[in-house]
């Protein structure tokens, strides 16, 4: 017999846990590299080297850098005493106004040159320093894109780095439920495949659809630290819908031959006749169906197969 029960719908979303920071890091100079910190897996501090390159190119730039800053260190003091003398000169008269000016715009220049020079080397030491890399947080290495003694262009990302404190997961949500995602709001998600175990979040940012029509809304959670946590496991997301009244049939009354279209034969008059349903969440040995069907209604639960629209049973 069709039983009908009132339920509410659900609708089930799954999503992958990540760490809430994560950082791809890439050299801005090339070269062969000839130190890495740690594996897969590894652990690092904030401000750690993780990785450093050599590059015949980068020490030498300092040093010629800082030799051509003291050699315009030099010159500049004995400038500076060629104008004082060259003051006094003018100042008795000895030397023509045309000379003192001739001095003093010698002494303007190299204080120019020696300003360029001066951010030469800044630029030097900067591309020496952008040999290493630096962990920019607390956190594990999750991907290491080359070894030791491989070339390594610049730009080219080397190891990627997850925060090991904290994590969030993402779903699309559909436009008819962004309203239920409000930013703040508590959440409990289940770990699908770690026992069932529960663990609470809250909505930290929600996107937009890209503009596009019935596109989904990137809703993003932040989760509640738990020692089960860590980066790329299932959790699911349960949203309770509007209560209905739902028919329910045993799982035996239903027949699908592989036409994707299940159906149910029902019994009126001793007589047998289809009828197609949807089919629902199982409870047991029930199943939710949709379709043409009231409660009181009898379905057929044996001898599907060899039953025909119209045939007579017992």
């Amino acid at each position: 017999e069709v039983e009908v029960e009132q339920g509410v719908r659900e609708l089930r979303m799954s999503g992958i846990t990540r760490a809430s920071r994560r950082a791809t890091l890439a050299f801005l100079v090339s070269g062969t590299l000839v130190e890495r910190a740690g594996e897969l897996g590894g652990q690092v501090q904030s401000g750690d080297v993780i990785a450093r390159l050599y590059n015949p190119s980068l020490e030498p730039a300092v040093a010629a850098g800082e030799a051509r800053l003291r050699e315009f260190g030099a010159r500049l003091e004995q400038l500076q005493r060629d104008l004082q003398r060259a003051t006094d000169l003018r100042g008795r008269d000895l030397i023509s106004q045309e000379d003192l000016e001739r001095v003093s715009t010698n002494l303007a220049a190299t204080e120019a040159a020696r300003d360029l020079a001066a951010a030469e080397l800044a630029e030097a030491r900067n591309r020496d320093e952008q040999s290493r890399l630096l962990a920019p947080f607390d956190g594990s290495i999750t991907e290491v894109r080359f070894e030791i003694g491989e070339y390594v262009a610049a730009g080219q990302p080397v190891i990627r780095l997850s925060a090991i404190d904290a994590f969030e997961v993402a779903f699309a949500v559909p436009e008819s439920l962004i309203d239920r995602f409000a930013p703040g709001r508590e959440v409990e998600l289940t770990l699908s495949f770690v026992g069932g175990q529960t663990v609470s979040g809250r909505v930290v940012r929600i996107g937009d659809s890209g503009g596009e029509a019935g596109g989904l809304f990137p809703v993003e959670i932040a989760l509640d630290p738990a020692p089960v946590l860590r980066p790329g496991l299932t959790v699911e997301l349960v949203v309770p819908m509007a209560s209905m009244e739902a028919h329910f049939v045993p799982l035996a009354a239903i027949l699908d031959p592989g036409t994707g279209r299940p159906r149910v034969f029902r019994i009126t008059d001793g007589q047998v006749e289809p009828v197609y349903v949807g089919v629902g969440q199982l409870f047991g040995d029930r199943v939710q169906v949709t379709g043409e069907l009231k409660q009181g209604d009898r379905v057929a639960v044996t001898g599907l197969s060899g039953l025909i629209p119209g045939q007579s049973v017992e």
